[in-house]
């Protein structure tokens, strides 16, 4: 039986379900159950599996006990389970490193898994053991440590006890309550006392613990000297599988990284491999790596992987880049001056797109340090396991994807030797078209050539401009970066810019143009989509005591407009007597239209105070006074409030502060796109002949589309609450909001009526009986258009910024035709000719007879109307007659109106045959006696 099953076969009386891991769900051989066990109502239940060890046939057996008790904690039914299974596992036979470590220097002789009910601390672990030993069990539940905050959580954990040089460490804790958080997280580097220890060439530093799939993983932070070279071990550990075969430990090595440096000449190697398939549910296996090469001339990085995902197809990229050192060039004048070049491509692989803001740790990007200040080194470049962990991580900017390539440049120049800049232009087609150009920019003043003269300024940019199809957005952004300063390194400068368009996707028609971000109040609910934007403005720190701060911003959206700024400056003096002093003043203003609404607030304040600290009480002594205006119209009114001292107090002016007016349904509809869209998914032809499109253009027909699949969407600006198609309902849910009309529970209806041409008429068309599908379209909608009212800006803020899965229209499948039976082998001789002799062609004249043909527009109109024409029916039916009378008849059921391929002519034909008089050439070639 599975030891879940067996678990939750004994919960569900007491109405409890454990989550358990979906793959940990080893079968216990034999079981012992007691029922009312000790005269008490407990139960208790004992099972083994013999050869749960690492090696076959282990004599050591896995044991598991579970108890239900109310013995342990008073007036509570507690229910715990554990599992203590063997390992058995020895440092020597790690990878690359085992042979470095004596047979027993390293241990992890078992396993144990707490299953619990209840929070067990110290205390009540002992009671519970003295339980399970009056029943004469044998075995006790781990006490916990410091690593599990000396307590097991509820549901399930993990507990590996292991030995160093014959010691015992205090035992590795790790909880896995159920799936969805098994994550693949990991501890940081976790030091013991003892640690660290070396064996020979090997340094273990510390550990580190975690859950990765289906596995429970030991990790070791290790160092290698190898001839000299330090290797850094990345994720050497221990892996244990949870499943069916038991708990069969494995050891692991994700990756190493390499540095080798000698001083003259100068000669910096940094290399690092890694394993990409661990802790990864998208890729199989893979690996990936990373050389950096430093001299005194120049420094070339060039970084790759290749990945077989779980999909079944393979990933492969790889990027380079050379820089040479400052003052020298690869050519250009010296406006334009290019110091090093990049590139790289992707095959079944994806880049996630960075923001401007995003660009410093953007791995494409950031070789480019901010330039150094008089007599300073340059910033370090990042480390190459770090490099490949921000690469190729599960969490990664490179990420497998089928179907998907990019292809990336970049130069790296400098202008008049103050200007140094890295642009890299990037583009993703296959499953989408995303081209961006990226930046990064620092300009320094004065030039800076003479280390000892002193830099009034300093500029870091950072800039994307991009076109990103699966988000329908054209973008430009601008953000200023760390290291920025005017006059002096104290005063450090901040801000951004960023101007959106969207083009479709639900968000057609939205815009945004800010510089330095938004109103505070806008910034409650402020759609999801929009871009952030630092504050513009500075931080200036003359001293260590006093620190000035100045902020502004200035944002245009389709329905409002804002600017304001915010100017504080702040004292503050340690010591046995803290005093503090400080200065603030604000405006913010936001002007909405559609309806029209403004909000005008401006305040300021000055204050001082007093901390004194004896012992352990602190006190507090403060004066500020200040004043607040708020204003607002529609209704007109206001708001003022003063505050002096401990004392504050305000009054109204006017009418009180209602918010913005419900919008009327005509102005709230000419904020949205196109009411109704119907978009072709999948089958569209849109590479017909030019002819043929002119012609379908000209008599107004419709677009061709393939009958092998034909999918397409139907789609509306707002949000359903009912969907039919030809009367019969395929979505019924919940009523929809509108927040700017102020309304709930409205009633939306997406109708959907399908008919068939025939003959010019639109007759009725079943597409259920023609086995047509619908699927409901589901889409995450900004909360600013349809959550419910809100009454206060604190009720907006408690609100997320989206309203999930919000139905807007209906995926329509065409069924694929239906295909027949195969004919079978078709041998050589069955498309083998006979060959014959030469002989005079009946049309051996070439010159051309009878009136030429001619062009005309309705040639497929009046071949459909012969075919349908009585007449044609008529005289089709005298031929069958004739044929039955002289015994050549083609039998029942072949006789019979041709409406049907009538109306099939008006679907196949593209082109209109050309027509002629049906004259019949006399031909003047000889004759030929019949074979």
């Amino acid at each position: 039986m599975p030891l879940s099953e067996l678990v939750n076969e004994y919960l569900r009386p007491l109405g409890i379900t454990i989550p358990w891991p979906a793959a940990f769900a080893p079968i216990l051989e034999e079981i012992v159950i007691d029922e009312d066990v000790g005269g008490r109502g407990d139960t208790l239940v004992t099972a083994w599996t013999p050869g749960f060890g690492d090696e076959a046939g282990a004599p050591s057996p896995a044991r598991f006990v579970l108890l239900v008790t109310k013995a342990v904690i008073p007036g509570s039914t507690l229910v715990v389970g554990l599992l203590d299974a063997p390992l058995g596992f020895d440092g020597s036979r790690f990878t690359l490193v085992g042979e470095f470590i004596p047979n027993g220097a390293l241990a992890f002789p078992r396993v144990q898994v707490v299953l619990t009910t209840k929070e067990l601390d110290v205390g009540t672990v002992g009671v519970l053991n003295g339980v399970l030993a009056g029943y004469g069990v044998n075995l006790e539940v781990p006490l916990p440590n410091a690593m599990s905050a000396h307590t097991w959580p509820k549901y399930l954990s993990v507990c590996i006890p292991w030995q160093l040089k014959g010691g015992t460490m205090p035992a590795l804790s790790i909880f896995w309550a159920s799936d969805d958080e098994s994550d693949g997280k990991k501890d940081k580097s976790i030091s013991f006392p003892g640690m660290p220890v070396s064996f020979g060439p090997l340094t273990l530093v510390g550990v580190r613990r975690g859950t990765v799939r289906d596995h429970w993983r030991v990790e070791l932070v290790a160092n290698l000297i190898v001839g000299g070279q330090d290797f850094s071990l990345d994720g050497l550990g221990l892996a244990i599988p949870v499943g069916l075969k038991g708990l069969k430990p494995k050891p692991e090595l994700m990756g190493a990284a390499l540095s080798l440096h000698r001083l003259i000449p100068k000669l910096n190697i940094d290399a690092a491999l890694r394993y990409t398939g661990l802790g990864d549910d998208e890729i199989s296996y893979g690996l990936a790596g990373l050389v950096r090469v430093q001299t005194d001339a120049v420094t070339v990085l060039g970084a790759g992987a290749f990945s077989r995902a779980v999909a079944d197809y393979s990933m492969v990229f790889l990027y380079a880049e050379a820089l040479l050192k400052p003052g020298t060039a690869l050519f250009g004048p010296p406006p334009f001056t290019v110091i090093g070049l990049s590139g790289g491509f992707g095959i079944n692989a994806t880049v996630r797109a960075p923001t401007a803001a995003q660009l410093p740790a953007f791995p494409l990007m950031n070789r480019l340090q901010a330039a150094p200040g008089p007599g300073e080194d340059a910033p370090p470049p990042p480390e190459p396991l770090e490099m490949l962990n921000d690469l190729v991580s599960k969490t990664g900017w490179v990420r497998p994807e089928e179907g998907s390539y990019w292809i990336a440049l970049g130069l790296t120049f400098t202008s008049f030797r103050f200007v140094e800049t890295k642009a890299l232009a990037l583009v993703e087609f296959g499953n989408r078209l995303n081209i961006m150009i990226l930046g990064r920019t620092s300009i320094t003043l004065p030039k800076h050539a003479d280390p000892n003269r002193k830099v009034h300024a300093r500029l870091n940019l950072d800039l994307r401009f991009a076109y990103l199809s699966d988000q329908h957005l054209l973008t430009l952004e601008v953000a200023v970066g760390q290291g920025s300063f005017l006059f002096t390194e104290t005063a450090e400068l901040t801000g951004g810019l960023a101007f959106c368009v969207w083009t479709g996707g639900g968000k057609g028609g939205d815009f945004v143009l800010t510089l330095g971000g938004y109103h505070p109040q806008f910034r409650v609910n402020m759609p999801e989509h929009y871009p952030a934007a630092a504050r513009l403005g500075f931080r200036w720190e003359p001293s260590s005591l006093v620190v000035v701060q100045a902020q502004g911003y200035t944002a245009l959206t389709p329905g409002a407009i804002m600017f304001g700024g915010a100017l504080s400056a702040r004292y503050d003096l340690g010591g046995v007597v803290q005093l503090s002093a400080w200065f603030t003043a604000h405006v913010d203003a936001l002007i909405q239209w559609k309806p029209f609404y403004l909000d005008l607030a401006m305040g300021i304040s000055i204050g001082v105070s007093a901390t004194i600290k004896i012992a352990f009480i602190k006190v507090r002594i403060a004066i500020e006074v200040g004043i607040t205006l708020q204003f607002w119209t529609p209704p007109t009114g206001g708001r003022v409030t003063v505050k002096l001292w401990f004392i504050e107090f305000g009054f109204d002016l006017g009418s009180v502060r209602l918010g913005a007016p419900p919008v009327p349904w005509g102005e709230f509809q000419t904020q949205l796109p196109a009411p109704i869209r119907t978009t072709a998914v999948k089958g569209f032809l849109a590479d017909v002949e030019k002819g043929e499109s002119q012609a379908r253009a000209a008599r107004q027909g419709p677009p061709l589309a393939s009958i092998d699949g034909f999918t397409l969407a139907t789609e509306a600006a707002l949000p359903t609450s009912q969907i039919s198609v030809n009367g019969t309902s395929e979505y019924d849910g919940p009523k929809i909001d509108i927040r700017p009309m102020r309304l709930t529970d409205v009633d939306s209806r997406h109708l959907v009526t399908i008919t068939r041409s025939e003959g010019g008429q639109e007759v009725p068309f079943n597409p259920y009986t023609n086995g047509w599908e619908f699927t409901p379209i589901k889409r995450d909608l900004p909360g600013a258009l349809w959550g419910p009212p809100a009454l206060s800006s604190e009720e907006m803020a408690s609100e997320p910024g989206l309203v999930e899965d919000r139905v807007t229209g209906l995926l329509v499948e065409v069924p694929p035709p239906r295909r027949g039976g195969s004919v079978g082998p078709v041998t050589a001789a069955a498309l083998s000719h006979e060959p014959l002799d030469d002989g005079d062609l009946p049309l051996r004249d070439a010159t051309a007879a009878g009136p030429a043909p001619l062009v005309a527009d309705d040639t497929i109109q009046r071949i459909a109307e012969s075919l349908a024409a009585e007449a044609t029916a008529d005289e089709r039916t005298a031929v069958h007659e004739a044929l039955t009378r002289l015994g050549a008849g083609a039998g029942e059921d072949t006789d019979g109106s041709l409406t049907e391929y009538a109306e099939l002519v008006l679907h196949t034909m593209i082109n209109n045959p050309l027509v002629t008089a049906a004259t019949v050439p006399v031909s003047t070639a000889p004759t030929r006696e019949p074979r």
